[in-house]
């Protein structure tokens, strides 16, 4: 069950972070500015956090098993509309129907992961999901760059509108919403108590949340993600091409070490907090480590050495994947209910760091644009670079300061579960 869901999110993060490894063919064919090819990868985060507290109330209400299903048929729909594009309006339109489609894929899945396993496997159960999803990123570095090369782009992303057709195929089949379904122990608190106290509105949900601390937390996940996905999602393999002059495909295996970096951070702060049994301080430690990272490439420490500074990349990697922690920490300060609309809400913070810089990052770049032109495409600086990384640096700062303010939790000893019907 756990994997019919990964399986997607590894999707939609592939079709996230595809626009870095065809950077230069979307520069030429849709998006000629750097402000343009900005918007139209956010485009997907637009739409993707258009969707979150829906998908968040819609899978409560009625399970996740459904919208699974309408999310595969509409990414396959967004993929083929993006791959077939011949204007940015129509590319945009099919990146935003890939997003808003994706928003199902984290919501989703860790609702099934409350139901399937224990609230003391939560987190680590979060990591692992967040390493899978994160191969979907890899997969749209190096590979989707050599497939490209040798068949064209559109075909390849059309392509890739076939394995979400399979997924809409097995999750008709397969997928089930809760263990009771198969005749297993849910982990999920009872129903009568999530009855209770699920609302039935979205003010009757805020009101019913802690919503200094909430709101403390999302403030805290605007960047941290955000950033990440900037650099290897977009930015990253331009800043490498253009600052130490190397070839797309060495810029995209390298830029990809940081979904490496996010995959490998997953799985280290995840298990760290439910071994801690606290929330705070692996979240916090992450989030200082990407403002480091940032801090130093604002400072241009690094640009003399391209090593150094994927190495660097690598490590802003490893601490964004301390974000997936935020959800375990939202799920315990509400008591473990309502899990889809509080992952809705943290992942609405996430997506609005994506939302936000990666056409900030390009704004600021043809700010400082002098003005070369290489192939009909513009070149940036370093200098214009580092201004990127600046800004970036101010946010990820105010981001640690709503992290610190925020109340820490301790993961709940046990929890009431619910049981299967006597056969």
């Amino acid at each position: 069950m756990w994997g019919l869901a990964a399986a997607f999110y590894l999707y939609g993060f592939f079709q996230r972070v595809t626009p870095a490894a065809l950077a230069h063919e979307l520069a030429k064919e849709l998006a000629p500015t750097a402000t343009a090819l900005g918007w139209l990868s956010a485009t997907y985060f637009y739409c993707y956090a258009l969707m979150q507290l829906p998908s968040g109330l819609l899978a409560d209400k009625f399970g996740p098993r459904r919208l699974f299903i309408g999310a595969s048929a509409a990414a396959a729909i967004g993929t083929l509309l993006f791959a077939f594009a011949e204007s940015f309006l129509t590319a945009a339109i099919g990146r935003g129907i890939i997003g808003g489609a994706a928003a199902v894929g984290w919501i989703g899945m860790l609702k099934l992961a409350a139901h399937w396993f224990s609230p003391q496997k939560f987190a680590s159960v979060s990591g692992l999901s967040l390493a899978v999803g994160t191969c979907g990123a890899v997969l749209a570095g190096f590979p989707l760059r050599l497939l490209s090369d040798a068949f064209g782009w559109r075909i390849v992303v059309a392509g890739s509108a076939g394995f979400a057709l399979l997924l809409l195929v097995a999750m008709i089949i397969i997928l089930r919403d809760d263990p009771v379904e198969r005749g297993y122990r849910s982990w999920a608190p009872a129903p009568q108590t999530e009855d209770a106290l699920a609302p039935i509105t979205i003010r009757e949900s805020l009101l019913a949340l802690p919503l200094r601390d909430l709101v403390l937390l999302c403030l805290g996940q605007t960047a941290v993600t955000g950033s990440m996905t900037m650099m290897a999602g977009l930015w990253g393999v331009p800043f490498l091409t253009t600052v130490f002059d190397i070839t797309g495909k060495t810029a995209v295996g390298l830029t990809s070490l940081m979904m490496v970096g996010f995959a490998v951070g997953s799985l280290i702060f995840g298990p760290w907090s439910d071994r801690l049994g606290r929330r705070k301080k692996p979240l916090m430690t992450g989030t200082i480590c990407v403002l480091a990272g940032y801090v130093i490439l604002a400072s241009g420490l690094t640009l003399h050495s391209l090593w150094g500074t994927s190495l660097l990349l690598w490590l802003i990697g490893i601490g964004a994947g301390s974000m997936v922690v935020s959800f375990a920490y939202g799920k315990d300060l509400v008591g473990g209910h309502r899990t889809a609309t509080i992952t809705a809400l943290v992942n609405l913070s996430v997506t609005l760091g994506s939302i936000g810089l990666q056409p900030l990052f390009g704004a600021i770049l043809d700010w400082r644009w002098n003005g070369l032109m290489v192939e009909g495409v513009r070149r940036y600086d370093s200098n214009a670079f580092q201004w990127g990384f600046a800004a970036t640096a101010a946010w990820l700062l105010l981001t640690v300061i709503a992290q610190w303010l925020t109340r820490d939790t301790a993961i709940p000893a046990k929890m009431k579960v619910s049981t299967p019907p006597a056969k």
